[in-house]
């Protein structure tokens, strides 16, 4: 249940910065933050602006927003009536299992009723499956007849000016990526639904806290990757957790994934510890979750793809152990030499 300090309200223009803000949040949980484009100067012009095309709702708890939902009016021909779009609605990690996501829609329900709407509508990523099932238990039904198309900035403009070219025949999703689909420390087109990947990560500090850097080895199909970065002020843990979730956003569709890792830290937090830190709003007592950043962007990938965890010792003689740990090093030494990566 919400709590008393719960309010859902109107957007306000001293609203938009951390709206904005949340909207690139739920770009990284949809995993496309690099198609998100959102500005405040741009989302004012579209709710507050002479002619709006959106409106907002906020959630505040204790005085904080926690979450947002953008809705506009669209129409039936059909029934001749006006319906309610939900674009996006969102809450926070943190303020999560809190009802705030149904006082959302129990409010944007309202609104419709109000005025006249014979539709709400809104769509859901088809792997997030907690999503889909609490829509389900609010009523709604999984337009499956119905198949979406869009045309983005470049094909509008192609079409207005009768300038579009027949594509060729897109890629089914049943075939794997080949080399010429990869670039640099990225997997660009996605495995088959629910492959398996085995994955071995490393990373570190020198010193700690200091400069540091992250590897990961992904194997899949008789195909290997390696994927790597680094930071001038981080931590060994910090490291330890990019690779394993750099290795994760990797995979663009959901897959069955071996991770292998010599942090316990990692491997505990992830498998245990942080059942409670999520129980206890993020906290370990009284005080917040070290690197609580990483740990939810983690927990959110795993919802994703089916993550088994495995602890390998470090400098033990496993290969992709042993070659992960060596593009560590590696790259540590290229940063304190000022390379440019």
């Amino acid at each position: 249940m919400a709590s008393k300090e719960t309010v859902i309200r109107e957007a306000r223009p001293d609203d938009i910065p951390v709206i904005v803000k949340m909207i690139h949040e739920l770009a990284v949980y949809e995993r496309a933050p690099e198609q998100c484009h959102a500005t405040d100067a741009g989302l004012h012009r579209e709710l507050f602006g002479p002619e709006p095309h959106v409106k907002g709702l906020v959630a505040e708890v204790d005085g904080a927003l926690v979450g947002y939902a953008l809705y506009f009016h669209n129409f039936s021909t059909w029934e001749c009536a006006p319906g309610l779009y939900l674009e996006d609605v969102y809450v926070r990690p943190t303020a999560r299992r809190k009802g705030l996501g149904k006082l959302f829609l129990q409010r944007l329900a309202r609104i419709a009723d109000e005025n006249g709407c014979k539709r709400f509508e809104w769509q859901v990523l088809d792997w997030n499956t907690s999503a889909r099932d609490f829509y389900h238990s609010l009523g709604a039904q999984a337009m499956v007849e119905w198949v979406p198309y869009r045309l983005e900035e470049d094909g509008i403009r192609k079409l207005a000016e009768g300038t579009v070219s027949s594509p060729e025949k897109p890629r089914t999703t049943g075939q794997p990526y080949s080399d010429d689909d990869t670039e640099k420390g990225t997997l660009r087109q996605p495995l088959d639904q629910r492959k398996t990947v085995t994955v071995h990560t490393d990373g570190g500090a020198d010193p700690n806290p200091g400069t540091g850097a992250w590897a990961a080895v992904l194997r899949f199909d008789n195909k290997t990757r390696e994927l790597f970065g680094g930071e001038h002020d981080t931590t060994n843990n910090r490291m330890e957790m990019t690779a394993a979730i750099r290795a994760l956003e990797a995979l663009k569709d959901p897959c069955v994934i071996h991770i292998h890792t010599d942090s316990q830290y990692l491997r505990n937090g992830i498998t245990e510890w942080i059942k409670n830190w999520k129980r206890n709003n993020w906290r370990r007592g009284k005080d917040p979750v070290k690197n609580v950043d990483l740990w939810q962007s983690l927990d959110t990938l795993c919802e994703f793809h089916e993550v088994e965890w495995h602890w390998v010792k470090g400098h033990a003689g496993n290969v992709d152990n042993e070659r992960a740990d060596q593009i560590c090093t590696e790259t540590i030494a290229k940063l304190k030499a000022g390379v440019q990566l």
